[in-house]
């Protein structure tokens, strides 16, 4: 059986729902939660994932709390008559026989070429798949599947629940083939937060070829190139200095803490600043017959929907309305 959207499966800790194939409306706003989208116009839209800034924010918060326990240690070993030489050293020398690996693999990872993004055409109604080596195919926008599963997990602490969003695609030649959960197919997956939030990141996509680009938030890899550009990359660093003695005098001091917090422990303004600099220069499709296949056709051109699915999305809206 091919599961269609609004399935759901689900288990004692985990629940996954098929929000596609048919991708009729969920129900929630479109909200690019995991900068998804790198490129939009009329025609179409490019998404891509580099999922760095995590990495990022926990080595930085790592490497801060190194060196605060370093310093700390250093200056209670002062007060301390007769202490050895070697206890400043010892935090040091073992965060940092952590820390340095980590960094190195991440600033490897970091310095790999950006992936060809993924490309929607919502006049034709087909997505353009690349691989690394370049060879591209087109995939019938109504065979792409969009799961989005989560799991709860018990600890100590309570139950925390995790979840993402995966987009299968059938492989090349394979494109009318019945899906199975144990078909192999070129996948994406991003860590949106699984339920709601799956679905308003799935909603970014369905909503520019079933609605228009109207209906999607713009990229924010542009927004942020236009900031960093209009104020440079200290101004990136004093924007939220201001932000934050702003937020003190108004005596927001939750909102405060959240903003020194990610000035000093998580070094936001560098993520900031190296984001940018990587996605300054996005890679396009380049091969001529996606250069073509991408440009606008006439009206009376476009691809229509499937009588299958305008049925769908029609009892779908329905259902909405109604709640």
């Amino acid at each position: 059986m091919t599961e269609q959207a609004g399935d759901v499966e689900q288990g004692i800790l985990w629940r996954q729902e098929h929000l596609a194939p048919l991708p009729i409306p969920t129900g929630q706003p479109a909200s690019d939660l995991m900068n998804l989208i790198w490129r939009k116009n009329e025609v179409y839209l490019d998404i891509g994932s580099f999922p760095m800034g995590a990495g990022w924010l926990t080595l930085h918060c790592l490497t801060f709390i190194l060196a605060i326990a370093s310093i700390w240690t250093a200056w209670s070993a002062t007060s301390v008559a007769d202490a050895p030489w070697w206890v400043d050293f010892v935090i040091p020398a073992a965060g940092g026989g952590i820390l340095i690996p980590l960094w190195y693999f991440y600033i490897k990872q970091w310095r790999k070429p950006l992936a060809s993004p993924i490309r929607f055409n919502r006049q034709r109604r087909e997505v353009c798949i690349t691989r690394p080596d370049g060879s591209y195919w087109f995939v019938p926008w109504e065979r792409v599947h969009a799961i989005a599963p989560s799991v709860t997990n018990l600890g100590t602490y309570g139950a925390s629940k995790h979840g993402s969003l995966v987009l299968w695609f059938p492989l090349e030649g394979q494109e009318n083939e019945p899906y199975s959960e144990s078909k192999e197919g070129w996948v994406l997956a991003v860590n949106p937060g699984g339920g709601i939030s799956s679905m308003a990141q799935w909603e970014c996509i369905r909503s520019f070829m079933e609605v228009g680009p109207d209906a999607v938030p713009e990229s924010s890899h542009t927004g942020r190139s236009e900031q960093v550009a209009q104020h440079g990359y200290l101004g990136v660093w004093w924007m939220l200095i201001v932000q934050l003695y702003d937020e003190l005098k108004a005596r927001e001091y939750g909102a405060a803490f959240s903003t020194l917090a990610g000035l000093t422990i998580f070094g936001m303004p560098w993520i900031t600043v190296l984001l940018t600099r990587k996605l300054a220069h996005i890679p396009d499709l380049t091969s001529p017959e996606a250069v073509e296949w991408s440009k606008p056709l006439p009206l009376d051109q476009w691809t229509k929907r499937s009588a299958e699915l305008e049925q769908a999305i029609a009892r779908r809206e329905a259902e909405l309305r109604a709640q």
